[in-house]
């Protein structure tokens, strides 16, 4: 058994607790590729001499020190565990989830049920969304979203002690490392000098550039003021957090159309503004003529299900979460879309030899850590480069379509009153 695809001690031991199969041998398959999931290994573990037992996965904390230092790993494995433990229990729309969680540093793991046993495939992160596939993500988020506005309403005792845990952001802190945000801003910075060559309509060309140039200066206090959610309290929920391609899994009708989705990986669920989950969902992971073509019948497909799920519990959306609410909350917070993306696109676009190495980055920024010279991380972020022949016209396309739709959209407000 190879290295990517060993279940530790930990889980070994606690799969034999579970499901007391002490002399049948187990087989574990890696399931994420390289870059997929930077919180650890995710395995498929099943028991080849048992036809009737259902296979499991495991997901499992990464060993370097360097890695679970920098990608605060202990809690982002707290985080989950608390989401499936004590959130979903009271959310009875994603119980089906089973789950058997250990936090014994550095053995975190998380089981659970292998959702592919129930027809539950993932959209492939190098073929594009299409326009089903995001109505059922868009639908399955909103869902989500709905259970805490039912239980503001029904229990707010009950939701304000679930808030209390998860207001804390695990990737957005007032002392977020520097590299993190130097890392975007060298994104911001690239699509800049990008646009710099870009012939288009002069006026429109130096739109684009102040949004980026704004962006850039103002990354970390724009990301701050985004997760945020006690500024929108009531009209908050606790988010995915880390709504992406990845992160949903999807089943087909026969003839292959996406009819049910289910989301997974809550590592970064947060107390926030419900529409950060969809402009980091609709802008990091679509390309810009799908939104062109079917922006407001996302935006409708979204709300409308969040109005159904309410009205199925005798509660009124337009008295709990207004269609305007919502409106002004998309131009108040669609710039964490274009944040996202900065962050997330040189991965999101790079194949598994593309992927930098995670323990190897995380190791070179332990060893700076202690530098005092000013444009350390520059350097370091300068030496591994992602961005190559093949993806950079990529990026280049993505994230320019992200500004084009933050102006069109009338979602940058906020950059121009970080002066203020």
């Amino acid at each position: 058994m190879s290295n990517e695809s060993e279940l530790s001690s930990a889980v070994t031991s606690a799969l034999l607790e579970l499901y007391q199969r002490h002399h049948e041998p187990m087989d574990s398959q890696p399931m994420a590729g390289v870059g997929e999931n930077a919180y650890g290994q995710v395995l498929r573990v099943s028991w080849p001499t048992v036809p009737e037992a259902a296979s499991l996965v495991v997901k499992m904390a990464p060993k370097n020190e360097a890695r679970r230092s920098h990608m605060h790993v202990v809690d982002y494995y707290a985080r989950e565990v608390f989401m499936y433990q004590e959130v979903f229990p009271i959310f009875k729309n994603l119980s089906e989830f089973t789950v058997t969680p250990a936090l014994k540093a550095p053995d975190e793991f998380l089981i659970f049920e292998d959702l592919s046993e129930s027809g539950f495939r993932p959209n492939s992160r190098s073929s594009m969304p299409t326009y089903d596939i995001v109505i059922c993500s868009l639908t399955a988020l909103a869902e989500l979203h709905a259970c805490s506005f039912i239980l503001q309403k029904r229990d707010p005792e009950k939701f304000r002690e679930l808030v209390a845990s998860v207001k804390k952001d695990n990737l957005f802190t007032p002392n977020v490392e520097e590299v993190t945000i130097e890392f975007g801003k060298a994104q911001l910075r690239r699509a800049r000098n990008i646009l710099d060559d870009t012939d288009g309509d002069h006026a429109e060309v130096a739109a684009m550039r102040e949004v980026l140039e704004r962006c850039e200066k103002y990354l970390k206090s724009l990301a701050l003021y985004c997760v945020d959610g006690k500024s929108q309290s009531p009209h908050a929920v606790i988010c995915h957090g880390d709504f992406w391609n990845n992160n949903i899994l999807y089943r087909h009708e026969p003839l292959g159309r996406p009819v049910e989705a289910k989301l997974i990986d809550f590592q970064m669920s947060r107390y926030a503004p419900p529409v950060l989950d969809i402009v980091h969902y609709l802008f990091a992971c679509t390309e810009k003529q799908l939104r062109d073509e079917h922006f407001p019948e996302f935006m409708n497909a979204y709300y409308n299900t969040l109005d159904q799920r309410l009205a199925s519990c005798d509660l009124r959306l337009e008295e709990i979460y207004p269609r305007s609410v919502f409106n002004r909350q998309l131009q108040l917070y669609g710039v964490y879309g274009l944040i996202m993306g900065a962050f997330s696109l040189p991965f999101f676009i790079s194949n598994a030899n593309e992927v930098l190495d995670i323990d190897t980055v995380s190791e070179a920024i332990q060893d700076l850590s202690d530098s005092s010279d000013e444009s350390k991380y520059k350097d370091l972020i300068e030496e591994y480069e992602m961005l190559n022949e093949r993806t950079l016209p990529i990026f280049k396309r993505r994230i320019l379509g992200i500004v084009k739709d933050l102006i069109k959209y009338e979602m940058t407000e906020p950059l121009f009153k970080m002066d203020s």
